[in-house]
């Protein structure tokens, strides 16, 4: 299981836009980019336009669809916190009387924690805009809807007594 943690739950999330590039940066996290090195602009076709290392991008906002948060997470430093709500499911589980087997289903608890939110992803192509077609604007649209479709109620037993024609 995943557990997704602000590490100040009293403090907001820190606001950002993530940007998807067109290449493989050998770096993982935050960047103090000055506006010399990255700048990006509205183009005459309302585009993000920016460039890097002298190529020209041109950017795709794919918003966050409604009722659903982006968030940036690292791996959680509160590990301790998910130890503590497992040893206190299993001292639970121990005065109810459950045995070792029924002990031992436990489900591991995986920290993860909050570091930003967003409304939106900006993905980049070389010169041209990307299309729907794009890997990861398609898999965005597709996983949404499949996660929709799953968990969507009153699915289940549908269908079950059709008889075939």
């Amino acid at each position: 299981m995943l557990s997704i943690q602000r590490a100040n739950p009293e403090e907001p999330s820190t606001k950002c836009t993530p940007n998807l590039l067109p290449c493989r940066i050998n770096h993982s996290g935050p960047v103090n980019a000055s506006s010399r090195y990255w700048s990006p602009t509205p183009s005459k076709d309302g585009h993000p336009e920016a460039y890097f290392r002298g190529r020209k991008l041109k950017g795709r906002e794919v918003k966050v669809p409604e009722g659903y948060r982006g968030v940036v997470v690292k791996e959680g430093v509160k590990e301790d916190v998910a130890v503590q709500r497992g040893n206190a499911e299993r001292l639970r589980r121990r005065d109810e009387g459950m045995d070792e087997e029924e002990e031992e289903s436990e489900e591991e608890v995986k920290v993860m924690e909050e570091v930003g939110e967003f409304d939106g992803v900006v993905v980049w192509g070389h010169e041209s805009v990307v299309d729907g077609e794009d890997t990861f604007v398609r898999g965005v649209e597709e996983w949404i809807g499949f996660a929709e479709a799953m968990h969507k109620p009153g699915l289940e037993g549908e269908g079950g007594d059709a008889k075939p024609s």
